[in-house]
């Protein structure tokens, strides 16, 4: 097995619009997969994305807590998202949008390569899913919400990716994962070993070259994990 770990603090970490939103960024700069970016949010207060463009690329916000606004060329009208929801961009031939978080938000912004070269023939595309369209499933000894993959509601252009959010009690919990896969997890509440390697709240972690993992929760803890492929069939633009 191969593990990284990046702590809240060895991350890219920025304040914005003078404080009125924080990001924590474990992948920035540095990517792997058909993996781009991935930025957790907070805003301490209310705060706004300008209207800005984008083109290619495929994007989920995850909105854990609070909620935004979203407004983008694609629709043309102002959105609201809810805490609970996610919002799935597909930017295609290109769109511009803007994004306003309320006081209290948190939330995951992750951009993912699903083949330049064909998203740029594509018209871009947008949609949100409500809180209800995503539900807690009891498994083993833990609870887990399936956002995007084969059995999720959200399915992405870009190839090989499922995310999860799983809550699980204090305790050892064992993963069956895929050695051809990365798994990135990111820890949003609790205390985490893997491998002898203490895990605490914010931290993330890049796992890969195993089938199975066990993950002893030092504490009840709330995890997301997201799978990407190891190898794609295109060339992805990061080189």
């Amino acid at each position: 097995m191969n593990i990284e770990i990046k702590t809240r603090e060895q991350q890219h970490n920025a304040d914005l619009f003078g404080g009125r939103l924080h990001e924590n960024k474990p992948i920035s700069g540095q990517v792997y997969s058909n993996l781009l970016y991935w930025a957790h949010v907070e805003a301490p207060e209310d705060g706004e994305f300008g209207l800005h463009p984008h083109e290619n690329i495929e994007i989920l916000t995850f909105i854990f807590e609070g909620g935004l606004e979203h407004f983008d060329t694609a629709t043309n009208v102002w959105t609201p998202l809810p805490a609970g929801g996610v919002q799935h961009i597909q930017a295609g031939k290109g769109l511009s949008h803007s994004e306003r978080y309320k006081k209290g938000s948190r939330a995951f912004q992750i951009w993912f390569d699903p083949d330049f070269s064909a998203a740029s023939m594509k018209e871009p595309y947008y949609k949100d899913y409500q809180a209800d369209s995503f539900s807690w499933i009891k498994e083993k000894n833990y609870k887990v919400k399936s956002y995007v993959g084969k059995n999720a509601p959200i399915k992405t252009d870009a190839p090989g990716i499922s995310a999860m959010r799983y809550k699980i009690k204090k305790g050892k919990h064992e993963f069956n994962f895929q050695a051809d896969s990365f798994y990135s997890l990111y820890l949003m509440s609790g205390k985490i070993n893997i491998a002898e390697n203490k895990i605490h709240t914010d931290t993330f972690a890049r796992i890969t070259d195993t089938d199975t993992i066990t993950i002893d929760a030092l504490e009840n803890s709330d995890l997301f994990i997201l799978k990407s492929p190891v190898n794609v069939d295109y060339k992805l633009a990061s080189g």
